[in-house]
């Protein structure tokens, strides 16, 4: 089974999307930004869904580590966020996000 992980401070919104993808993915869910680089290396996801806004987390730095490791190079990674001005979509994508969903995800 694919393993996802999802960083959001929000447990509501972790709480949907493991319900949502859990009949075809593991989901592994995380609120702090400061734990979320020792779970992404210890868990190895196949996708990460990221607010980039979560608390304790540079998400700009956060996805620049992700895509320095081998495994994370080509790693999908969806942003999910309450911000979708032109300007935040365009700097998502020079970050290294692939896709861009609006929160809230309910």
């Amino acid at each position: 089974m694919e393993k996802v992980m999802v960083i959001d401070s929000d447990t509501h919104q972790i709480r949907i999307l493991s319900e949502g993808l859990s009949n075809d993915y593991h989901i592994l869910g995380c609120t702090r930004g400061t734990k979320a680089m020792e779970l992404f290396q210890i868990y190895r996801p196949s996708a990460l869904v990221l607010d980039p806004a979560t608390s304790e987390l540079n998400g700009k730095e956060f996805i620049r580590q992700v895509r320095s490791v081998p495994s994370g190079r080509r790693l999908p990674i969806l942003a999910l966020t309450p911000i979708t001005t032109l300007r935040h979509i365009e700097d998502s994508f020079d970050l290294g996000v692939d896709m861009i969903f609006s929160k809230p995800c309910s």
